[in-house]
């Protein structure tokens, strides 16, 4: 059985943990709205050939630490996703005798498109502005890694909901009422507690949910100040979206 996480207020959209029988639907969802994404098109993943299809690589692996949240029309239909990965600090991976990141070993071996890599520099770069760790005295965190909503269901208040949905779980998992959903051989980061959140905003949209949420702005950068792929990331992004912020917010 799913793990529900409770409804919308219309009751029109339940929320549910990622289970295994849904993880292509969700990476449907996933495919589609990242065609929306501010760093993905800053970046230039869809000029660079196989690079859409080598980031789903890098959601495959997100979704093993069992904690990505689904939302589910009443049609059955997965219609936005939130991919969420747990952390441990260094003190407390060394206690679990976890010596080495297996999310950065897995994307240094396994993800060779130059947009690809690029995008996961570039949120690498902002998350190393603040050590998030170390501003909150805490062991365990949990990033809100991508957030994609299917175009239909947009401007319906799905994003924020399910990123609220987001910290339920954070919290769950902290307080252990809640249990990861094991999706592969094994859960990752099985036995980390989150007690604190954070996530790459970066377009004005996701910028208004974490404020909605009382996320904390930590860090901004201007995506005129980053060239990649030989082009200012402003220039393939457009005036809308200008910005990207590193957001966190205790649980």
């Amino acid at each position: 059985m799913p793990v529900c996480l409770g409804t919308d207020r219309s009751g029109a959209i339940e929320f549910r943990m990622l289970s295994k029988d849904r993880i292509e639907d969700a990476l449907i969802v996933q495919q589609h709205s990242m065609r929306q994404e501010c760093i993905a098109i800053g970046t230039g993943m869809y000029e660079d050939p196989g690079a859409a299809e080598e980031m789903q690589l890098v959601f495959r692996e997100v979704i093993k630490d069992g904690c990505t949240v689904i939302a589910v029309d009443q049609s059955d239909r997965v219609v936005a996703v939130a991919f969420n990965k747990l952390h441990a600090s260094i003190k407390c991976a060394m206690s679990l005798q976890q010596e080495e990141d297996s999310f950065a070993f897995f994307v240094e071996n396994n993800i060779k498109h130059r947009s690809c890599r690029d995008l996961i520099e570039f949120i690498d770069g902002i998350e190393s502005q603040v050590d998030v760790f170390e501003k909150y005295n805490a062991r365990g965190v949990m990033e809100i890694f991508y957030i994609g909503t299917d175009s239909k269901c947009q401007e319906r208040g799905i994003g924020w909901q399910i990123t609220e949905k987001s910290l339920e779980v954070a919290r769950g998992l902290r307080t252990r009422k809640l249990k990861q959903i094991c999706i592969a051989d094994k859960i990752v980061n099985e036995h980390v507690r989150p007690e604190v959140a954070f996530a790459v905003a970066a377009s004005t949209f996701s910028q208004r949910i974490m404020e909605k949420l009382n996320f904390e702005t930590l860090a901004e950068v201007r995506y005129e100040d980053y060239v990649r792929g030989g082009k200012k990331m402003s220039d393939r992004i457009g005036n809308v979206h200008k910005t990207a912020r590193l957001t966190a917010r205790k649980l």
